[in-house]
């Protein structure tokens, strides 16, 4: 029991504990009767105290973690320590980039039971913690397979880059549910709610220059858009927004900051003039 430090509370829980077995007829895992006399007396509250307090004060709890309770971020320099055990071998460039610049992220990742506030950041720990919900993985005996979703991490890294880099813009942004992709009862019922097939992926509802918002229908890299799709483009574009499809994260990205780059709305700066 040397250097074992407990207060006076604790030392009375356990010679409680070691009573209610002496009854029962619990002996230790030696085989001869628990004994913690050695402990009667002993109270050491002041200087558990002192030994929290310090750990608190380097950003971990009392037992040794993180954090002073499940919430909390512990300090930047044992974050940095933490960002360093990471496995980054299997993520994308722009996902190591954007746990070795983000403390939310990284801690996410990092600190089991803490939570971000943010949908956007805990998807992107989610996928760091497992690659293959973005690139998918073959069926195996021990695994079952699962299909690669680039194209829902691309909106997840739009709606994560506004929402750390434009606050006032992402308040007005919005992914838009399509019913028309949908082939069960839920399909049907968001169509019936008024969802509209080939609608595009994102909506920026902030008027820039000439336009009363964008539209943006996003695409992976070797995906193309559909007739339908393409219809609604044009039809958006007809009523004075800014409509158009883009492949990959860059491209959607690029189309984004030149729409919101234009003035507030004036009637008549053009993108493509």
């Amino acid at each position: 029991m040397a250097g074992l430090r407990l207060t006076n509370d604790e030392v009375n829980k356990l010679l409680e504990k070691q009573q209610n077995m002496k009854n029962r007829g619990i002996k230790s895992g030696s085989g001869r009767e628990f004994d913690l006399s050695s402990l009667q007396g002993r109270d050491s509250t002041t200087s558990v105290a002192r030994i929290r307090k310090a750990k608190e004060k380097v950003g971990m709890g009392a037992g040794g973690h993180t954090g002073n309770d499940r919430t909390d971020k512990p300090s930047q320099k044992y974050l940095a320590v933490l960002k360093q055990g990471i496995n980054t071998l299997y993520l994308p460039d722009w996902l190591v980039t954007y746990i070795k610049d983000d403390d939310e992220l990284a801690t996410t990742i990092c600190v089991k039971g803490y939570e971000a506030k943010s949908p956007h950041v805990i998807a992107l720990a989610q996928l760091a913690k497992d690659p293959t919900l973005m690139i998918g993985r073959k069926k195996t005996v021990e695994k079952k397979g699962k299909k690669a979703n680039y194209e829902h991490y691309i909106q997840v890294r739009i709606f994560y880059e506004l929402e750390r880099f434009y606050p006032d813009i992402y308040k007005l942004t919005k992914a838009v549910p399509n019913g028309g992709l949908r082939h069960d009862s839920v399909g049907w019922e968001m169509l019936a709610e008024g969802q509209k097939t080939g609608s595009p992926d994102i909506d920026i509802e902030v008027a820039k220059g000439k336009y009363f918002g964008m539209k943006l229908e996003v695409k992976t890299e070797n995906n193309k858009a559909t007739a339908i799709q393409l219809d609604k483009i044009e039809l958006y574009n007809d009523a004075g927004f800014y409509a158009v499809v883009r492949n990959g994260f860059d491209n959607c990205w690029s189309a984004i900051i030149e729409y919101i780059s234009l003035p507030d709305f004036d009637f008549k700066t053009d993108l493509n003039a």
